[in-house]
């Protein structure tokens, strides 16, 4: 596909602030197209005699930029010539499946003039004579045209979110300054029902209805554009104002009513949901933090070092899930940040299981990925097992230390979505035995099957004399791909 700007280099003349007032305006088609509800085209002439066209005549010719062989007699090329604007019938070629077919529009079209007066484009407002069903087309087709070409030629720069998100249930009203309705389409009418506007609509005042109207005037007034969203009762309702200047003092305004009471309906229903399960996720997180309590007095009253010893490392088993839920609790919806709960993790651990002498510090590298709550608990788990093997381990003789936490979005040899978390430490090192022994341990044994069995990933430990590296790669899948999409 051609881009208008490749085009204008390659096939005219025109200079570069020339080109960019038809790129600029080209950027607002769109626009025009759902505004007047007509086929609206750029034109422009090229320095071998043929025609640009991009837009669209019908809905057949959207988006790309077609060069054709227009005769010199034909309308278009004599307003490109002129500079002069048109309207009435206009024939057009079309190649079909059955071969070359001649189909008749009613069409509106304007020049477009750079600051010298000289014609440089036009843009074409056009809809096909057969799709054309009242006898007052043309009386409210002319003024829609004009209106929309001018608020397409003179936009309010500083607001491109005034002409985006516009659809074909949007209700569309055309008025002159001192309010009185021009033109209203079929969606407009059926909210005109609403807020008290006259069914004959046209002719009658924009201001008489119930429509909170303060802002709108403002708008026109000072030549600003304006959204808001406005109640009527359970309804809610987005108000686009967009004025567009036609004179010294002629001024017209476009209102876009959008209906967004579904919309805030479902937000509603979205907001009561993630309040249900920020509190469900509190309550388990006093659950647990109970349980590990209980566990807490056990452990004091045991007289056995190998009971306290477990008692322990199950404690802080049930606090890293706590841990989990109460991060949770604290945002809009059932997801986390992996670094809040690695960091928060690691001081709980630090506090519980190093001495105040140790200066052992950890530093979270790379992307904070977002995960849901569930697939973090389990992450959790092994980065305590993780982290209390530092300190019961790879530091037990040791003051000063240093550990790095590296995550990465990386792809596997079969180009599948992975996380890459890399936990390097400068402690002691594996000992001699450790693959031989490994699967005797309790935390190592829980650290594999939760990597394995719940991540669906793998892990491989490396050590070389000096310090130990963990490399473990976790297949995101669509739970991850879900949530990094927000």
């Amino acid at each position: 596909m051609i881009s208008w700007k490749d085009s204008l280099d390659k096939e005219t003349d025109l200079y570069p602030t020339q080109q960019a007032l038809l790129l600029q305006f080209s950027e607002r088609l769109s626009f025009g197209k759902a505004i007047s509800e007509q086929g609206v085209s750029l034109l422009v002439q090229a320095k071998d005699g043929h025609l640009l066209l991009s837009g669209a005549l019908d809905s057949r010719h959207t988006g790309t930029v077609q060069k054709l062989d227009i005769p010199l007699e034909h309308p278009i090329q004599q307003i490109l010539d002129t500079g002069k604007p048109f309207a009435g019938l206009l024939e057009w070629e079309e190649e079909t499946d059955s071969g070359i077919t001649v189909e008749t529009y009613h069409a509106y079209i304007y020049p477009i003039v750079d600051n010298g007066g000289k014609c440089i484009g036009a843009c074409a407002f056009t809809n096909p004579v057969s799709e054309v069903y009242s006898n007052r087309y043309d009386e409210f087709m002319s003024m829609v045209s004009q209106t929309t070409f001018q608020g397409m030629l003179v936009p309010q720069l500083q607001q491109p979110e005034l002409y985006g998100g516009i659809s074909v249930l949007d209700g569309i009203i055309f008025f002159e300054q001192d309010g009185t309705i021009l033109y209203a389409n079929r969606a407009a009418k059926k909210l005109g029902d609403i807020f008290g506007i006259d069914r004959r609509i046209q002719g009658t005042s924009i201001y008489s209805s119930t429509l909170k109207v303060g802002r709108i005037k403002k708008a026109l007034e000072d030549r600003l554009g304006t959204i808001d969203e406005e109640l009527y009762g359970d309804i809610a309702l987005r108000q686009v104002m967009i004025p567009v200047v036609l004179g010294v003092r002629w001024k017209r305004g476009i209102l876009v009513l959008q209906d967004k009471t579904e919309l805030r309906k479902r937000d509603q229903q979205l907001l009561v949901k993630n309040s249900v399960i920020k509190e469900v996720h509190h309550r388990v997180k006093n659950n647990l933090q109970s349980v590990a309590g209980l566990l807490r007095m056990q452990s004091r009253r045991s007289t056995s070092e190998d009971v306290k010893q477990a008692l322990q490392n199950s404690i802080h088993r049930i606090e890293s899930m706590a841990l989990v839920h109460e991060i949770v609790s604290n945002f809009d919806e059932d997801y986390v940040a992996l670094r809040s709960i690695i960091e928060e993790l690691w001081r709980l651990l630090r506090q519980g299981l190093g001495s105040s002498e140790q200066r052992i510090d950890m530093e979270y590298i790379g992307e904070d990925i977002i995960m849901s709550s569930h697939k973090a608990s389990y992450v959790s788990l092994v980065m305590n097992e993780l982290f209390s093997n530092l300190f019961k381990h790879a530091f037990k003789d040791r003051i000063k230390g240093q550990v790095q936490v590296e995550v990465r979005d990386v792809r596997d040899v079969g180009h599948y979505d992975m996380l890459h978390i890399s936990i390097r430490d400068s402690g002691c090192g594996l000992p001699d035995d450790f693959e031989s022994t490994r699967k005797s341990h309790l935390g190592l044994q829980i650290i594999e099957n939760l990597v394995r069995n719940e991540l669906d990933g793998r892990i491989s430990w490396t050590s070389k004399g000096t310090g130990t590296v963990v490399d473990i790669w976790i297949h995101k899948g669509e739970e991850y791909a879900r949530l990094s999409s927000r």
